[in-house]
């Protein structure tokens, strides 16, 4: 009896690390369910707390709620100034700037790339997501804030399996565009590297440019080869 006991003890113990897996991708679904839901929350509330074309407005708007609703799916407002003064220092000299941002989110990095390029009419945000419910937030909440202004903002889904050369290239083609003057990463860290390398190599990225990342302290190990490569004189 004693050893019928252990063995379905073992049996239990086994069937449980088997469904492990399974409960953790499940687990994973409902999380990024819930973001999705989330997302389109946060367009209602900045579309009714926040005036139409008031940038300022809608980023508190967007982080007040996702603050007070423990979502964590804001950037918050010292990331949102790395990533405007990032943008700023590549601005060229004058005229039109272009910028590619990778990984939009809900849309409140990119309302703080517009305000970095509101004294340069004619300039594009070029802006990718690879999920569809976020980037409809974005849409909303970017439309909403970014009203009446006078910088072009292109908002494209962008499939986690894809020829991302392919992409560029048929970017470039669309939107008449010769390279970037800054660009913000924000999408999967694996991605960071070889991106980046692409972008170099069809020669995208203006001599003077900058390239702004989120993460590098909280996930410094997983984007060392990253690191490594942009080190001053590496390349």
């Amino acid at each position: 009896f004693a050893r019928l006991t252990s063995l379905l003890a073992v049996l239990a113990m086994v069937t449980v690390l088997s469904l492990l897996p399974l409960l953790l991708v499940v687990s994973g679904l409902k999380e990024l369910n819930g973001l999705s839901s989330a997302s389109s929350e946060i367009a209602d509330f900045v579309e009714k707390n926040a005036p139409k074309g008031d940038i300022d407005a809608a980023l508190d708007a967007f982080i007040r709620f996702s603050e007070q609703n423990q979502l964590g799916m804001h950037l918050g407002v010292q990331k949102g100034q790395t990533i405007l003064d990032s943008v700023v220092k590549g601005k060229p000299d004058i005229g039109p700037v272009v910028v590619l941002e990778l990984g939009c989110h809900a849309g409140d990095g990119t309302l703080s790339i517009f305000k970095a390029l509101k004294d340069r009419p004619g300039s594009k945000i070029i802006s990718t997501e690879t999920n569809k419910e976020w980037l409809k937030a974005a849409k909303r909440i970017v439309a909403h804030a970014g009203h009446g202004s006078r910088v072009q903002w292109i908002p494209l889904l962008l499939p986690e399996k894809i020829d991302f050369s392919d992409f560029l290239k048929k970017a470039k083609d669309d939107y008449q565009l010769q390279s970037f003057d800054s660009m913000v990463f924000d999408h999967e860290e694996k991605l960071f590297l070889p991106y980046l390398k692409t972008i170099l190599e069809q020669k995208m990225l203006r001599v003077g440019g900058t390239v702004q990342i989120d993460n590098v302290k909280r996930k410094a190990s997983a984007l060392a080869k990253y690191l490594d490569f942009v080190k001053p004189g590496r390349n």
